[in-house]
């Protein structure tokens, strides 16, 4: 049933825009059918609406952003509190998430596996795990991607950092994943990589930092 199928992916995620729901699960049908399911999930409290997600850099109204509302939180046993505003970090996780399957529909990659907020023993989660099979190269990889909004000082960005070298050396494996900052804009890159540079030169080797618009080129290189 496609309206329980909203309701895990907008637990899985904490909240969605509209336009993540609408591309991701209603693609087949017209632009009307998604406005009405979530109209109506919202009336019978399976579904609560925010607001509205800032749209651009310059701000402005974008797409309504969903979580779960009483009822949809009873049905799939989520505990906690709901929050009262929008969750921008959430939905730039959607985004990413929505940018992989696009390149999966392209077929540019194949989406294995995934998952957010998922832990890297022993003190780091990452926003979003994807392991990624590359058809035309030939090959798999794994990331950790880090999604930033611009808002955590260099000395919470080298923290994390140390947790994630802390896993490395914990990993009895021969391969760790790459850890990829997506940022929105080139200033911020320019930011995260200067406190990278900061680093033993063994630590740099592990992380990459790529705006938005450039992830999934880079991640085909990578």
């Amino acid at each position: 049933m496609r309206d329980y199928e909203v309701l895990k992916l907008v637990n899985t995620f904490t909240q969605l825009a509209s336009t993540h729901v609408t591309e991701l699960l209603f693609a087949d049908r017209s632009h009307s059918v998604p406005d009405k399911v979530l109209g109506r999930m919202v009336r019978l409290g399976y579904l609560s609406r925010v607001g509205r997600r800032t749209s651009g850099d310059k701000g402005g109204a974008g797409a309504y952003a969903y979580q779960l509302g009483r009822y949809g939180r009873a049905l799939l046993g989520v505990d906690g509190r709901q929050s009262p505003t929008v969750n921008n970090h959430a939905l730039m996780v959607a985004d990413v998430y929505l940018e992989l399957r696009r390149a999966e529909k392209l077929g540019v990659l194949r989406l294995t596996d995934w998952s957010v907020e998922i832990a890297v023993p022993p003190t780091v989660r990452a926003d979003l795990a994807v392991s990624v099979d590359f058809p035309q190269q030939s090959r798999q990889s794994r990331y950790f991607l880090e999604i930033d909004l611009g808002t955590e000082r260099p000395a919470r960005i080298t923290e994390k950092l140390a947790g994630y070298w802390r896993a490395v050396e914990a990993s009895a494996d021969d391969w760790f994943p790459y850890v990829v900052f997506v940022v929105r804009q080139q200033a911020r890159k320019a930011e995260i990589e200067r406190t990278i540079r900061r680093l033993p030169e063994e630590r740099q080797e592990m992380v990459r930092v790529y705006v938005f618009g450039e992830l999934i080129p880079q991640l085909m290189h990578l």
